[in-house]
């Protein structure tokens, strides 16, 4: 099963990708094409089948026309800032 191995918050994130892209009226090829890549690579990224690394991870928000640490700090910083019980984890930050 495609995406299986990925934690919720990896798929929020990239259901949030996925969100901006639309908004900036990209399709997969457009995007791919910014970023010098074939149109399934940005397929296997939106489906789960293939993860971002971090340096990856910027260039596809670059092309985007979005600041990496402007997406982390409104899609991922709550998501992780809870623990598992609802309360704030050992060396998390309170947001």
């Amino acid at each position: 099963m495609a995406g299986a191995q990925h934690t919720k918050e990896y798929k929020a994130v990239v259901t949030a990708l996925v969100k901006l892209r639309s908004e900036r009226g990209l399709s997969q090829t457009d995007l791919a094409q910014l970023l010098g890549r074939h149109r399934s690579y940005v397929a296997k990224v939106e489906i789960c089948e293939r993860r971002l690394d971090i340096v990856e991870f910027c260039k596809w928000v670059n092309a985007l026309s979005f600041d990496p640490a402007e997406f982390i700090r409104i899609h991922l910083l709550g998501l992780l800032s809870k623990g598992t019980d609802g309360s704030h984890g050992p060396g998390r930050p309170v947001t």
